[in-house]
């Protein structure tokens, strides 16, 4: 009896370590500092590359003129520029949020601006083919604060995103 006690707790651990391996957390703006982490963002797998670009084009990481943090440390240039379409257009070829950024030219308000958006927060969370995307989005508007909070949830399938859930722009998908 005790033999198959230790066995099933050995096969508990096993299953609680094996799911502990599957999910990885990328903190691209730390919730405590909310400043971005450049070693993390710089080392992004590429389709991550891609989920960040288009965060990037969605919300501001303290944006002046046309050069937004984020989109600078991906190595992607200025703000809107191709390489940034290109790379969101390549992971969210039909996806509403996207098209609707890249037309837009990704255009974000710099922080100067009567109305503007900064993350103080955001992390990816990947377990298997789903990615949470974790964040807290600052908008400024007219003096007055509103925090937009996710989790957004996407599905990364054959090498492209699928929105499963989203918080950020969930107005474009109906």
């Amino acid at each position: 009896m005790k033999t198959i006690l230790r066995f099933l707790h050995i096969i508990f651990l096993l299953f609680i370590f094996e799911n502990s391996l599957a999910q990885k957390t990328y903190t691209l703006i730390s919730k405590t500092t909310e400043k971005l982490n450049k070693p993390v963002v710089t080392s992004l797998p590429p389709y991550l590359k891609g989920l960040a670009a288009l965060y990037s084009a969605m919300g501001g990481t303290n944006c002046m003129e046309m050069e937004c943090t984020l989109t600078t440390a991906l190595g992607l240039g200025k703000q809107g520029s191709d390489a940034q379409k290109m790379l969101i257009q390549k992971y969210f070829p039909d996806d509403k949020a996207a098209k609707l950024v890249i037309g837009q030219d990704c255009y974000l308000a710099p922080n100067s601006a009567s109305t503007f958006s900064n993350f103080a927060s955001l992390s990816f969370v990947v377990s298997g083919e789903n990615v949470r995307v974790d964040y807290a989005l600052k908008v400024y508007e007219q003096g007055n604060l509103k925090v937009i909070n996710g989790p957004d949830i996407y599905v990364f399938k054959n090498q492209i995103f699928k929105n499963k859930k989203r918080v950020l722009y969930a107005w474009v998908d109906k």
